[in-house]
């Protein structure tokens, strides 16, 4: 009985090792994706500058590059006059007998409509 419990332990223990070796190998390996994946976003994050792709683009002919690039002047100590807003129409309200035209059937229209059959 004693020897079947310190067989257990022993097979237990290396189930154990083998576990943490696997569990050591699939950290090293993860460490090393993680480099790669950072690597690759830093590639990425230069190949997107803008900068680079004017360049590329003008390289390339698709885009003629300008000779002087012209802005508007604005002036910051002249104030921009306010602009003229007129007000939204105020909605209409709606009026009782354009209420009830919409109504579905078997509402209060359809108990006005049976009194009438009723009058001769």
């Amino acid at each position: 009985m004693v020897v079947a419990a310190l067989l257990a332990v022993v097979v237990g223990q290396a189930l154990l090792a083998n576990g943490q070796v696997q569990l050591s190998a699939l950290q090293h390996e993860l460490t090393m994706e993680q480099g790669s994946h950072s690597l690759a976003e830093t590639s990425v994050a230069q190949l997107e500058t803008p900068t680079r792709i004017v360049a590329a683009a003008t390289r390339g002919g698709l885009v003629a590059e300008p000779s002087v690039i012209e802005l508007p002047y604005v002036s910051l100590s002249v104030p921009l006059p306010t602009p003229k807003v007129t007000p939204a129409p105020a909605p209409t309200p709606p009026t009782p007998s354009s209420a009830g035209a919409g109504a579905p059937s078997g509402t209060g229209s359809a108990s006005t409509s049976s009194s009438a059959t009723t009058t001769p």
